[in-house]
């Protein structure tokens, strides 16, 4: 999964993983060189199937470390100001913090206020400070092609410190209506400046770009959370990370001694036969019809259930492909599918929850969400599509495909490899295509979510269409940096390459706004601006499903970027 950046919606990509467990058994008391629990109450070990790509970097700003893989190493790891809840609500982070923020706007400026807690320590001892607050917003207030989104970080116009350090006061002009989600978000933490600031801009943005390769791990084992990753613990080689408690830590500590983060990729029987042999205490992939029905048949021994958070299913048409620049094409496509059909072969086969999505912006379990959808788009429209292309000057070959100009109206599709969820939404797709005379194949990509050396890649832009999830948080911060118009060669996550100068306006709006209701009516009218732009096609939002050891006590789902590992530091094993 992609994360939305800044609240980076985390990207589920599904590839496989050898599955090495024996050094890592479910549920042992043998601790690995390094894990012991300076506690001396952490016993046992729990081990996480982590479904998706094995992470190449542990950045969590920059492309190639903006994953689902990274947030779950990291979520545990480095300190955020407000935590996302399993309901979707915020609460702010009371280990860090001591009181919830405070927020107070007079005319055109915002200042918030936070107090942090006299014993929060980094894991070498440095005091956690206003220094970590300054420093992690001059990464990322702007003049860094590298970093994903300066979104509400550009708006601060200072952060300043008091009572040696505990006290932070963060000035924003304008207002920010999402200023909870500054230094929050498993893709947006706080970061270390003792250990990080390199003394200038330039070379802050050097390395920050170069980003934390993972075989390296974090600099200096460095932790302001429950769990710490040392390079002694992690294997990258057999994809195991061993996260051990933090001895530093000021808040609830971890109860169990080893946190081992296995990768193992989306394939279904690699992650049942873990779960049925104890190898696996916990599996969090994306649900399929087969997987979900294998699992069911481990109980009483496994729980599992399916959830809906704030991940979505969607279509990006890349705008800058000759074909797809051109509007009448990008609706025909859409108008051409039949949504409601495609749930029902998909995701509707084992949640009787799942409905279509008609809204980029809000989801259909959050209060805000309207339906946005123009009615062409409702139902599948073949006839109308036909037309639209006829009228568009395509002609319709003996194949049954359109042509203009001698170019058949073809496109790939690409995808995660190793998804079969995402292969049969395609396979779905295809004959709903070909009824209107548009050709589309399957194209599973290994390289769809790697940095811009890969051609293919998203943020490289070699792509015509591209299927794949954005997962996001309560926070409205993630959205602007996918549908914002590229500036330059700074993409961000608008992988489609659209944008106008009205949707631009809207979003710089929508971020300024700190009445609710304004926030939800102007977020709908973003969305409504980018029917008609029609670079992205919602689908349905995407069902989680998680899996565990009846013997892993205090697990929850969180269905956002948070996922699975969230409140690690409470489980216990029986």
């Amino acid at each position: 999964m992609r994360v939305s950046k800044r609240y980076a919606a985390l990207i589920a990509t599904g590839i496989a993983g050898a599955m090495v467990l024996s050094a890592c058994s479910g549920g042992s008391n043998s601790n690995s060189s390094g894990s012991s629990s300076s506690s001396g109450t952490a016993k046992g070990r729990a081990v996480y199937g982590e479904p998706t790509d094995w992470p190449e970097n542990l950045m969590p700003l920059i492309s190639a470390g903006n994953a689902t893989s990274t947030a779950d190493i990291e979520v545990g790891v480095l300190p955020e100001a407000y935590l996302i809840q399993p309901d979707l609500t915020v609460k702010y982070n009371s280990d860090l913090l001591t009181a919830e923020p405070t927020s107070t706007v007079s005319g055109n400026t915002q200042t918030v206020t936070y107090k942090i807690n006299p014993k929060a320590t980094w894991s070498d001892g440095t005091q956690i400070t206003a220094d970590d607050f300054k420093y992690t917003w001059s990464i990322q207030k702007g003049g860094c092609d590298a970093i994903l989104s300066t979104t509400g970080y550009d708006q601060i116009t200072a952060v300043d410190g008091s009572d040696n350090g505990k006290t932070v006061k963060v000035t924003m002009s304008p207002p920010f209506a999402d200023w909870k989600g500054n230094f929050s978000g498993t893709s947006n933490p706080i970061f270390p400046a003792h250990v990080m600031d390199k003394g200038n801009d330039k070379a802050n943005c050097d390395y920050i770009t170069a980003g934390w390769p993972i075989a390296d791990g974090l600099p200096n084992d460095i932790s302001g959370g429950p769990w710490q990753v040392k390079k002694s613990n992690i294997n990258n080689g057999q994809q195991i990370i061993v996260e051990t408690p933090n001895p530093k830590y000021y808040g609830v500590k971890p109860k169990i001694a080893q946190l081992v983060i296995q990768g193992v990729g989306n394939d279904p029987t690699t992650q049942v036969q873990g779960m049925q042999s104890g190898e696996l205490n916990l599996i969090y992939p994306q649900p399929q019809l087969d997987l979900v029905g294998q699992v069911k048949k481990l109980a009483p021994n496994v729980d599992s259930k399916i959830n809906f958070g704030l991940s979505f299913e969607h279509l990006d048409f890349n705008t800058t492909d000759p074909q797809l620049a051109d509007v009448k094409v990008r609706q025909a496509f859409s108008m051409a599918l039949d949504r409601q059909g495609i749930v029902d072969q998909t995701v509707g086969q084992f949640s009787s929850d799942a409905k279509v999505l008609d809204n980029r912006i809000w989801l259909n379990n959050q209060p805000q969400y309207q339906d946005d959808a123009p009615s062409q788009y409702k139902k599948q429209n073949t006839a109308g599509a036909k037309a639209l292309l006829e009228g568009d000057g395509y002609t319709l070959g003996p194949d049954g495909i359109y042509t203009k100009g001698g170019k058949k109206l073809s496109f790939k599709i690409d995808t995660t490899v190793n998804n079969p969820l995402r292969q049969q939404t395609i396979e779905v797709m295809i004959p709903m295509l070909k009824k209107a005379g548009i050709d589309a194949q399957f194209n599973a990509n290994p390289d769809i979510f790697k940095g811009p050396d890969k051609p293919t890649s998203l943020v490289a832009g070699g792509f015509q269409i591209a299927l794949f999830a954005w997962v996001g948080s309560p926070f409205i911060s993630g959205q602007p940096p996918i549908y914002q118009s590229v500036q330059g060669g700074k993409v961000q996550q608008n992988y489609s390459r659209a944008g106008t100068p009205q949707i631009d306006a809207m979003l710089k709006q929508w971020l300024t706004e700190t009445d609710s209701s304004k926030v939800a009516s102007t977020g709908n009218q973003v969305d409504k601006a980018l029917w008609d732009q029609i670079a992205t096609l919602p689908l349905y939002q995407k069902p989680t499903f998680i899996a565990y050891s009846t013997t892993l006590k205090n697990v929850q789902d969180n269905p956002t970027q948070m996922g699975a590992l969230w409140n690690a530091n409470t489980w216990t094993l029986q």
